[in-house]
């Protein structure tokens, strides 16, 4: 293993480690309204570089039921000093970061023995730099629909969700961002082993209606060989800075991952994505942190 993906790993597992210190609370019950903060740091790492997110959400919640937010997302992107690949992104040799776009949304709860609903709007301006893929300089809007319900240790899931371009998921950071209405989906579920400790698996799929346009994160503008995929089945976007056409973000794939949730306030997640589309493997990591849930806890005691 390199060593320059040890560190990051290493850095990783130490920001997880000062995390869960912080995030200790007592067991008490949890406020209905009031402030909230989650603060998530993400990223992925496969054979055209590695992706990596922290997402800081501020909001309100007005009940159980309701509640608005705001954030920004921070982008570090990174490609691979090599001189042999016939990757256009290789030829960079440089990493890239900004923000994305900033995002306002509203969500709704609606928890259940029977079955937990949320449903979430989310509507993001077009403040991230277009010309290294972080923004398609157009507003952006999703309404994602999450459905789940626990048989003692076992939660099956599925989520749906219409928009005008491909959203990150917790365990995919995606290495472009696109234009064009489409419908995404996820289905899985997760088994508790131990207490703290669980593995889950799902399915994920993103089905573009019409033209599309997307934008490369590891190909810069101005740069690229305006050909197609850099390997058999790769995505356009490892060459090319943009693309156009119809269908060309559409994706099919699986996650698996562990997951590791001490507290209400933190959980862990390390995982592989496999995407069958674009036959690109990759490895992943997610900790996320409610800044919001562990201050409202306190002021509760």
């Amino acid at each position: 293993m390199k060593p320059g993906l040890i560190k990051f790993l290493l850095s990783i597992a130490t920001m997880a480690v000062s995390f869960q210190v912080q995030a200790h609370t007592p067991n008490l019950p949890e406020p209905e309204k009031g402030m909230t903060e989650v603060e998530t740091f993400q990223g992925t790492l496969n054979s055209e570089g590695k992706l990596v997110k922290l997402d800081s959400n501020i909001g309100y919640d007005f009940n159980r039921h309701f509640g608005v937010f705001a954030g920004v997302p921070l982008y570090f992107t990174g490609v691979p000093n090599s001189t042999t690949s016939t990757n256009a992104a290789a030829s960079n040799n440089g990493a890239t970061g900004g923000i994305g776009n900033i995002h306002l949304g509203m969500n709704f709860r609606a928890p259940s023995p029977a079955l937990n609903y949320a449903s979430t709007i989310t509507v993001g301006a077009p403040t991230g730099n277009r010309k290294d893929g972080l923004s398609t300089g157009r507003a952006s809007i999703d309404w994602s629909n999450y459905f789940d319900r626990s048989f003692d240790k076992f939660t099956p899931f599925f989520e749906a969700g219409l928009g005008n371009g491909v959203p990150d998921s917790r365990l995919v950071t995606h290495p472009f961002s696109s234009l064009g209405a489409l419908g995404h989906f996820e289905e899985g579920a997760e088994y508790e082993l131990i207490h703290h400790f669980a593995v889950g698996g799902s399915g994920y799929h993103d089905v573009p209606f019409g033209d599309q346009e997307v934008f490369s994160k590891l190909v810069h503008e101005g740069q690229g060989n305006g050909g197609g995929p850099g390997r058999s089945h790769g995505g356009a976007f490892e060459n090319n800075f943009l693309s156009t056409g119809a269908g060309i973000d559409r994706e099919n794939g699986v996650n698996t991952w562990v997951a590791f949730e001490p507290n209400r306030v933190l959980r862990t997640q390390i995982g592989y994505s496999r995407s069958v589309t674009f036959d690109l493997n990759s490895f992943s990591f997610n900790v996320g942190l409610n800044v919001g849930k562990m201050v409202r806890a306190k002021k509760n005691q």
